[in-house]
């Protein structure tokens, strides 16, 4: 059966081992199909957007809404882009804050010099809260935006009230085995030939994160390709929490004192919850409670695919004590 690497491994590996060599040919094409980050900014920025400095970095956010802080944390290959759903429902009620984690999206570049003085991921979102007045507050992270949702409430338990976990990895990725089809296997291929992915590749690799691919829009498809042609950075990965480093994630794990919602969905082949979901729920030991909400229609990427209703899950449990 083939496979298909992870999303937050994609990127990680895709111009690495045996690959490398060609890749490296196929530089002076990728490049001349690479956009700026001032591009991306034109193309993408909008009126709500604003830019803040944390530690030498400048990441783009939004934050919108009155009420408790609710800060949203998107996944890997991923922007702040994807909660424009869940957003446009509970900022009637909350103040929804949101940043492109850097590299990515219209965010800055991550210099060394940056990545060493800000120390770790959870601490560039402590950063990023000090930075625009905010004590504490409820965090929802989706995928490997997870994995930085519960890094920084396991590093910061005064600083959130709660926490929310959607189809979130704990155990490390690298090892893990997902059945795929052959046409993704072939794009991801010749993607790692040319040195950037094509379009045909986002199409594929979306339709087969979501549960009902029925649910994706084109808008959806070409926005992911061209947001991930940006020009290539040096630290693509340096303040992104992942779980490669078990020990650091278990210890991360269990300084979880917040109340924790896990919203699965039951259609990903990513991370199954029969297996990952189960692994996140058992190392989740000190938490003050434990939901779990199963969304039997839903694949990798809920608050993208089924914004309305996650929107309102969240909101019921948030407010489950009034």
């Amino acid at each position: 059966m083939s496979r298909v690497l992870l999303p937050a491994l994609i990127a990680l590996t895709a111009f690495s081992g045996p690959a490398a060599q060609a890749a490296s040919r196929a530089v002076a094409t990728a490049d001349s199909t690479r956009l700026t980050l001032a591009e991306l900014r034109k193309r993408y920025q909008q009126p709500g957007d604003h830019y803040v400095d944390v530690g030498g970095v400048e990441l783009r956010y939004r934050d919108e809404g009155k009420g408790p802080v609710l800060l949203l944390l998107h996944g890997s290959r991923s922007t702040l882009n994807a909660w424009d759903g869940v957003a446009a429902r509970l900022k009637a009620h909350y103040r929804v804050v949101r940043f492109d984690q850097p590299p990515t999206g219209l965010s800055g570049p991550l210099s060394d010099a940056a990545r060493k003085a800000i120390g770790s991921p959870e601490a560039l979102v402590a950063g990023f809260l000090d930075k625009i007045g905010v004590a504490k507050a409820s965090v929802f992270g989706v995928s490997s935006g997870g994995t930085l949702a519960y890094y920084f409430a396991g590093a910061y338990p005064d600083r959130v009230d709660a926490l929310i976990l959607s189809n979130t990895p704990s155990d490390p990725v690298g090892a893990s085995k997902i059945a795929s089809t052959p046409a993704l296997e072939a794009e991801t291929a010749r993607s790692k030939k040319q040195g950037y992915e094509a379009r045909a590749f986002w199409s594929l690799y979306l339709n087969f994160l979501y549960g009902d691919p029925k649910r994706l829009k084109p808008a959806t498809i070409d926005y992911y390709h061209t947001i991930n042609m940006r020009v290539a950075e040096a630290n693509p990965f340096g303040l992104h929490a992942l779980t490669a480093n078990n020990g650091l994630t278990l210890e991360h794990l269990r300084g979880v004192r917040a109340p924790v919602m896990i919203l699965w969905g039951m259609r990903d082949q990513v991370l199954p919850a029969a297996t990952a979901g189960k692994a996140l729920q058992a190392y989740l030991v000190n938490a003050r409670s434990q939901s779990f909400v199963a969304l039997d229609s839903v694949g990798h990427y809920p608050p993208m695919e089924s914004p309305d209703r996650v929107a309102a899950l969240v909101d019921a449990w948030l407010r489950r004590d009034q």
